[in-house]
């Protein structure tokens, strides 16, 4: 049974996403309080949006920029955040909302597209494509966090080069991708481009250095079969489960849990599941089961 949250007018897996977002962000801010080698903050939303209000929801809890924003008021260092938004219209949207909501804050605008909170958080929108965001703000003694969210994984906003991009600047990265892979739409597209899907998750194993790994969280028993990609310190792996099955048992949900160093094999077959239909799966040597019966 779903929880009345929900009576808000949107998906059920839009609030988890987002109760999840929150948790992950509030683990950074939590973090680097503690680590006396961190000295600021660098947040990159790959995929702001507009930013809008929903009805029934806390604008802090219901986009991606709202939790940013209330998170960066709680952290006791510097915080950088970027937004990046491709469209020119929702651009235009996202500057209108931020110009609504941040004020109640605490934020001051200062020019068209940037706010600040006292001397310790700057947020600034660009009308811009997460795949050109710059990692050129980023120090060795920044922890940088980016958010990857977007509406189905042929519109994944962050280029293959990116995560080992930051990793060459910082020893402090972590990343949460949303993964759209509905099989009554976009899973119908050739094999051939589909295997580029591959490619991206691909992207994130290769960059990781050896004290951090990724975790595939996949929605179980979901039709439009939904998944989030985190990449996180080893350390965190207890956390980081907690923090998806509570956000998704909010919801009524469950999420069967891979991760890439600890089994290679299950998250292989996780991503197999995900990004082949079942007739590809069948015609495989050995296809994985179900999401919801792997063991």
């Amino acid at each position: 049974m779903m929880t009345k949250h929900l009576d808000v007018g949107r998906s059920w897996r839009t609030w988890a996403k987002h109760e999840l977002m929150s948790s992950f962000v509030g683990q950074e801010v939590g973090s680097a309080s503690r680590m006396r080698v961190i000295e600021r903050l660098v947040w990159l939303d790959l995929s702001a949006g507009d930013a809008a209000q929903v009805d029934g929801v806390e604008w802090h809890k219901a986009c991606s920029p709202g939790i940013l924003a209330h998170h960066a008021r709680c952290s006791l260092k510097p915080v950088e955040i970027v937004l990046h938004e491709i469209q020119p219209a929702t651009y235009d949207r996202l500057v209108t909302n931020l110009g609504e909501h941040l004020p109640a804050m605490g934020y001051v605008q200062e020019g068209a597209n940037q706010w600040r909170l006292g001397d310790r958080v700057t947020m600034t929108a660009l009308n811009l494509s997460g795949h050109r965001a710059s990692v050129d703000l980023v120090c060795r003694t920044d922890a940088a966090l980016v958010l990857n969210d977007p509406n189905a994984i042929t519109e994944w906003a962050m280029r293959d080069s990116f995560a080992q991009e930051i990793v060459a600047r910082t020893l402090w990265f972590r990343a949460l991708s949303t993964m759209g892979c509905n099989p009554a739409g976009i899973k119908r597209m050739d094999i051939e481009e589909r295997r580029g899907w591959f490619d991206l998750v691909d992207a994130q194993q290769a960059a990781l250095p050896r004290y951090r790994d990724l975790l595939l969280a996949a929605i179980e028993r979901d039709e439009a079969q939904w998944a989030y990609l985190l990449s996180t310190s080893e350390k965190w792996r207890g956390t980081t489960e907690s923090v998806v099955k509570t956000a998704f048992k909010k919801v009524g949900r469950t999420v069967a849990l891979s991760w890439f160093r600890r089994d290679p094999g299950r998250f292989e077959d996780t991503k197999r599941s995900l990004f082949l239909t079942k007739k590809e799966l069948r015609e495989q040597a050995n296809p994985p089961l179900p999401l919801w019966e792997a063991s």
